[in-house]
């Protein structure tokens, strides 16, 4: 299985969305199944939970500093 990257401007994102999911054989993002252990999802809620709230943001104000 080979993997793309692409980067959409902002204006045509919802377009090019709309093509996406008329392709059959590409699974969109959140469509893919992740497994998480136990173990995993305790050390991350004992991180939360320790964090100071100053410390926390909105992924709405984080996720474009992500380059996937």
């Amino acid at each position: 299985m080979k993997q793309v990257t692409l980067n959409i401007p902002e204006n045509k994102y919802d377009l090019f969305m709309e093509f996406i999911k008329n392709i059959e054989f590409i699974k969109k993002y959140n469509e893919i199944n992740i497994h998480i252990s136990e173990e995993e999802q305790a050390i991350i809620l004992d991180r939360i939970k320790n964090t100071p709230k100053a410390d926390l943001k909105q992924w709405s104000e984080v996720k474009d500093s992500f380059k996937l």
